[in-house]
């Protein structure tokens, strides 16, 4: 990555306090408006200048330009300052395994609630989900993120399957994350979060440990493991959108084999957030409200955006290929995870 780009990743906030996010992607930048929900890839230009287009990956016409300075970036002629948020790498030991990690923090003394940024099936880093991570970290959240098993300065190996050895290792490696930050005087409230296939981890990390006080998931599974690889096989992992009637067979064909979420989620007695694209092509959102509606007398909340692809992204048909020419994400998916961790988290 440039050097510039590097120096400028960070949460930026404007005099009328909506925030913005510079984070890395793919060797570059990309800028986040939790307002608008906006995504862009930066190409970058002389001055100091980054570059949007019209689409995530859609470098033109220039629909976003950012003209950066030090301690900020101007935006139609307004500033949004930096805002003071310390970075800190950290290890610590899941079992045998070293896992490295990265926490983000508020400036000051604290205590700050917490939560940890789990990860999905992909190889992930302790940058890779930094769109969330300094989003949490904008409304006062230290933020752990962790190099997964096997990759990056992590120990261990990677696995991606959805094995129930697999999703073991992985709920205990957010435990082991969750037991960290308990170690730390300055963290209050811990809780889980991530998408697509940490729904699966954080359900079996929460039901293991009165330590989780909240989750929020977004696109993440519901449905026991061999109802959702059946869908993902149909769709041909999210590119194509089958007709409702191949996707009816195909479910009421499929085995409940594997990981099956609901018992350990009608366990747990903490608040739980889950975000929900209607046309996901790579989790069965309609299963998954069913799911979750069929667990009565729990604090769960579920919010299903229309036109919501697997990412959460805008879409006419929910298909991976569509995320990368999308605007950026269904409205109101920041300011509800806002408004519901005020209510459930920080206001407790």
């Amino acid at each position: 990555m440039h050097l510039l780009a590097a120096a400028l990743i960070g949460a930026y906030a404007f005099a009328n306090g909506s925030v913005v996010a510079l984070v890395p992607q793919n060797g570059g930048l990309r800028y986040v408006d939790y307002s608008s929900g906006a995504l862009r890839q930066l190409t970058t230009a002389p001055g100091r200048v980054l570059d949007g287009g019209p689409g995530v990956s859609v470098p033109k016409p220039v629909t976003v330009r950012l003209r950066v300075d030090n301690g900020g970036l101007w935006r139609d002629g307004k500033r949004a300052k930096r805002l003071p948020i310390v970075s800190e790498n950290v290890s610590y030991r899941s079992g045998s395994v070293r896992i490295a990690a990265r926490l983000l923090h508020p400036a000051g003394r604290g205590p700050f609630p917490a939560v940890v940024v789990v990860p999905g099936s992909v190889p992930a880093h302790r940058t890779t989900y930094d769109l969330w991570a300094y989003f949490y970290a904008s409304r006062g959240f230290t933020v752990l993120t962790y190099d997964k098993r096997g990759v990056g300065d992590s120990a261990g190996r990677y696995v991606r399957d959805a094995t129930t050895a697999n999703l073991g290792n992985q709920a205990a490696d957010a435990l082991a994350g969750v037991a960290y930050l308990r170690s730390r005087h300055d963290v209050k409230r811990i809780g889980l979060t991530g998408g697509s296939q940490a729904g699966w981890t954080i359900a079996l990390a929460a039901s293991r440990s009165s330590a989780v006080s909240f989750a929020a998931i977004q696109s993440g599974a519901v449905m026991p493991v061999g109802h959702q690889l059946a869908y993902s096989e149909l769709t041909h992992g999210g590119s194509v959108a089958p007709p409702q009637d191949r996707i009816d067979a195909a479910l009421a064909n499929a085995p409940d084999t594997g990981f099956d979420p609901r018992p350990a989620l009608a366990s747990l007695h903490i608040p739980v957030l889950w975000q929900l694209g209607s046309l996901d092509k790579r989790m069965y959102t309609p299963e998954a409200v069913a799911d979750i509606d069929a667990i009565t007398g729990h604090d769960f909340t579920v919010r299903v955006y229309d036109g919501g692809a697997h990412s959460l992204r805008l879409t006419e048909h929910g298909t991976s290929g569509e995320e990368t020419t999308s605007p950026g994400f269904v409205a109101g998916v920041f300011g509800d995870l806002a408004a519901w961790l005020r209510s459930r988290v920080t206001a407790r």
